[in-house]
């Protein structure tokens, strides 16, 4: 499909001008929650990362958490194409929508898309569909877009983005089926490609700063311990409002179909601690997930 998707959040959940949302992203690697130092793409780095977890929010709240994982990807060299899996907040549909227009565009720039490898996907697995207007508004995936333009700059690599249907989950077993069909159905089309995904959630929301923590750790513990079917058992068990179970659990089942992986947690926090107020927050974490023999297959 020819187009360009344009940006729909932008000047909103980030800066709307180049210059600012530059400087504003900076900001997030330099921020006291943040890795501390601004990243640089590494050509000869390990590819060792088989996906990243990183958070949704507007850069002020969200911004330094999702810079670990950035900063982590840039280290770890530059794939070919970056598959961004973020939960729908418009729509509770069993399919995956993939979008195959050429390009997204946001005040950095266009990103293209991998076109061939959506299509590829699409054919092979029942439970892709191309459906531009699922990504219409969407901002989970959006977001995440200027951090690989402002990581990988003139060597930016082509994305796919394909949002996933979020809560309800009615039926449990059946999101944690589609998920490991989704995570295989992905590695297979992936093939021999260096390919890296990025999914897209949040934790708690708007809850005590306790609840919060005492919740969210339920699910990082699920997610360090590289169990997709169990993150999306303990998100509904214990009702913990992550908005993006789904996603996560695909890129687990993604990296375990391509050998085993080891997931460090490099950030949680809450926005409570970047305004201080811990009355009502939300939780934000970043995992980076590696293969263990050092280069993802």
């Amino acid at each position: 499909m020819t187009g360009v998707r344009q940006p729909a959040v932008a000047g909103q959940f980030y800066e709307g001008r180049k210059e600012a949302l530059t400087v504003s992203i900076q900001e997030c690697f330099l921020h006291p929650l943040g890795p501390g130092s601004l990243p640089k793409a590494n050509p000869d780095g390990p590819a060792a990362i088989g996906a990243v977890v990183s958070p949704h929010a507007g850069y002020m709240y969200s911004g330094a958490a999702a810079a670990h994982g950035y900063h982590a990807l840039a280290a770890d060299g530059i794939p070919d194409t970056v598959v961004i899996l973020g939960p729908s907040h418009y729509s509770a549909s069993r399919r995956a929508a993939v979008s195959l227009v050429e390009a997204w565009r946001t005040p950095l720039g266009e990103a293209a898309v991998d076109v061939e490898l959506g299509r590829e996907l699409a054919e092979a697995s029942p439970l892709v569909e191309e459906d531009e207007q699922a990504h219409q508004s969407e901002h989970s995936l959006e977001v995440q877009v200027p951090f690989l333009q402002f990581v990988y700059s003139d060597r930016m690599p082509r994305i796919l983005p394909l949002c996933i249907r979020s809560h309800p989950m009615h039926d449990v077993e059946a999101v944690v089926n589609d998920a490991e069909e989704l995570g295989q159905a992905i590695a297979a089309a992936v093939g021999s490609r260096r390919v890296v995904l990025v999914a897209s959630t949040d934790f708690s929301h708007q809850v005590p700063q306790e609840v919060a923590e005492r919740q969210d750790r339920f699910a990082l513990d699920a997610i360090e311990a590289m169990d997709p079917g169990s993150l999306v058992r303990t998100v509904s068990e214990r009702n913990i409002s992550m908005c993006g179970p789904a996603p996560v659990a695909i890129a687990l089942f993604f990296c375990l179909a391509r050998g085993p992986h080891q997931s460090e947690l490099l950030r949680y926090y809450t926005s409570g601690d970047i305004i201080g107020d811990r009355r009502a927050v939300v939780g934000y974490a970043s995992f980076a997930i590696r293969h263990e023999g050092g280069v993802t297959e």
